[in-house]
């Protein structure tokens, strides 16, 4: 299945829109046609939920987002991409403030950051979740905590369609950059957090190798490698890596690297600081 972008900035699946749940939460037109695309996570039970949020005199905050995307890879549009929508509220990347006026917003169903209770993770409502990603998030955990804390994977089918839906949008607009929540607002928002391969989708949309290329690495310390909080000896170590462990580089600061330590199925699993001087 394909999509394609309408001259209203309607999303179609095989030259059909798809559902559309309405949001009056906009932000008027855009002067230029953005080229950021913004991920998110909904913090919520279904796509159709979050959908329907939106479009509720009850949300007080008047959130919004053009596109919401449910595990099984069902979309609903609720803001054309013609206009802005409210999903980033106070926000700055590069030299923008404000990125609603400036970007699109992707959501992916998804309970985001889990609570321990027992053996194992549950969603702010309760829901338990199984095989969640563990992990520390890159900006610190919502809760404050240092330790890794449980995060909701995301299905297959939602990131392929989440793929789908940004290639139509660079296709359509041009779009350049991918971003998260956590990228423009750091230390307010945790979406879509470390269970997303942000680096993986950037990829895999934009078909730029120099975006992300040689971005998996391997550890190369016979006695191991500090994985750090921060970029230089002077943070805390998270843990050591040893010898031959994959990672995936996010961004580069000086000599050093922040990236996702891969498990044995290429699963992000922490996310942390090392010397690039260690990796192959």
């Amino acid at each position: 299945m394909a999509f394609t972008i309408s001259s209203s900035g309607k999303l179609l699946r095989d030259g059909t829109a798809v559902e559309q749940i309405a949001s009056p939460y906009t932000n008027g037109g855009f002067a230029p046609q953005p080229k950021i695309i913004v991920m998110h996570f909904t913090m919520g039970a279904t796509g159709r939920s979050s959908a329907n949020w939106f479009s509720d005199r009850r949300n007080t905050f008047k959130s919004s987002a053009h596109i919401v995307v449910d595990r099984d890879g069902s979309v609903i549009q609720c803001v054309s991409f013609e206009a802005g929508a409210n999903h980033a509220g106070r926000s700055t990347w590069k030299n923008i403030v404000g990125l609603n006026r400036h970007s699109y917003g992707i959501e992916l169903a998804n309970w985001g950051n889990l609570t321990r209770h027992g053996n194992g993770w549950r969603s702010t409502t309760g829901v338990s979740i199984p095989d969640p990603v563990l992990a520390v998030h890159r900006n610190g955990n919502p809760n404050g905590s240092s330790a890794p804390i449980g995060w909701e994977p995301f299905p297959a089918a939602q990131i392929e369609t989440a793929e789908d839906i940004a290639r139509a949008l660079v296709a359509e607009y041009g779009c350049t950059e991918i971003v998260g929540h956590d990228d423009i607002s750091r230390g307010r928002k945790w979406d879509p957090g470390p269970a997303f391969d942000m680096a993986r989708f950037r990829e895999a949309v934009l078909e730029d190798a120099s975006d992300t290329g040689g971005n998996i690495r391997q550890v190369n310390v016979a006695e191991g490698l500090n994985l750090r909080r921060g970029p230089g000896t002077q943070f805390d170590v998270i843990t050591l890596l040893a010898n031959d462990t994959r990672v995936m580089v996010i961004e580069t600061s000086g000599n050093w690297v922040m990236v996702n330590v891969l498990s044995a199925a290429g699963v992000p699993s922490q996310t942390g600081w090392v010397h690039s001087g260690f990796l192959d």
